[in-house]
């Protein structure tokens, strides 16, 4: 293995003592170009991921490495370190070396929107209030700082654009979510979004999905419960495709506890179809949900489509009397029926 092969291994590592090692024996360091995340990453690149000031301070300084080089897909050396949240490499950048904070990458992000999408809360900070970046501005896909950072459930920092920096929470991204359609897992964002900030319960996505759909498959039953049980949500609304938000809990990853709440509602049809004929226990089969297919197979003696209570009432409890109250207790009993439900 050659030393430029050594040295790009120590780097890619996370090796700081065998880097610093290696670079005064290798020729032309600033020359090193790999594959790492992504084609054209310099060894820059990521020693300011990993907060090496002292290794960062040494390649701009004395092999020559270009602090606003960038790699295959326009990531700088301040999206790398963004992305660690290092906010000492990312001072040392802006100050010393007069890279630009505002930078975009291929796909319009800045700094900002890396440290935002890992809730990285020192960084952001940082980058507004001493770099003076625009929270506002969205990247390609119109998702803005605070579309982000309320999808990472950081409440405190939501707070903070909004009170402080006068961010939207209505703003629409390029498919028509709100900031509430991406804080759909974390009820207390939800909660804050629309009781005090009185963004819309009801708004649909440019694909017709409620917030009830994105709390679906983001598998959080809390936010489901308080949107049926406080604003009325209907379990059965369709999207675009057709698509209740049981569906949704069907086909997302690791979505059975939200796929159980809405069934213990007794609102929801496990038979409904989308616009492709699919029922969700077909589209859980299809994505390899072995645990959102053992809820559903709970479910397997039902038989009916809409209007689903009466059905559940004779089907599973047997008794033509009994109310919605009484499928909670279905839910957790261990028995199985047949599975009728569109494999």
């Amino acid at each position: 293995m050659s030393l430029k092969d050594k040295c790009w291994v120590a780097f890619e590592n996370e090796d700081h003592k065998e880097a610093v090692h290696l670079l005064p024996l290798v020729k032309e360091p600033n020359k090193i170009k790999r594959r790492y995340a992504w084609d054209n990453t310099s060894l820059l690149h990521l020693s300011s991921r990993y907060g090496w000031l002292d290794v960062t301070k040494d390649l701009i300084t004395k092999y020559h490495c270009d602090p606003h080089e960038r790699d295959g897909v326009d990531w700088t050396c301040l999206h790398w370190a963004a992305e660690g949240n290092h906010v000492d490499v990312m001072r040392y950048l802006i100050d010393e070396c007069h890279c630009d904070p505002m930078a975009v990458n291929r796909w319009g992000w800045t700094p900002l929107h890396f440290a935002a999408e890992g809730n990285q809360v020192d960084v952001m900070r940082y980058l507004i209030d001493e770099g003076h970046c625009d929270p506002k501005v969205p990247g390609n896909n119109g998702n803005t700082v605070l579309h982000r950072v309320a999808e990472h459930g950081s409440l405190d920092f939501t707070k903070y654009l909004i009170n402080h920096h006068h961010c939207d929470p209505m703003a629409t991204n390029n498919e028509g979510e709100t900031v509430l359609h991406r804080a759909a897992r974390h009820i207390d964002t939800v909660k804050y979004l629309i009781n005090e900030c009185h963004c819309d319960p009801m708004a649909t996505d440019s694909h017709n999905r409620t917030i009830l759909h994105k709390a679906a498959v983001r598998n959080s039953p809390d936010v489901i419960k308080y949107l049926i049980n406080e604003w009325n949500h209907d379990p059965m609304a369709v999207d675009s495709e057709g698509q209740t938000p049981l569906h949704c809990a069907a086909a997302g990853w690791g979505c059975s506890a939200a796929a159980e709440y809405l069934l213990s509602t007794g609102k929801c049809d496990p038979l409904a179809k989308d616009n492709k004929g699919r029922t969700p226990f077909k589209l859980a089969k299809e994505k390899g949900e072995t645990d959102t297919l053992s809820v559903l197979k709970k479910f397997g003696g039902i038989k009916s489509s809409h209007p689903i209570d009466s059905y559940v009432n004779v089907l599973l409890v047997g008794n033509p009397g009994a109310g919605k109250s009484t499928l909670s207790q279905v839910i957790n009993d261990k028995a199985t029926g047949s599975i009728v439900l569109g494999s």
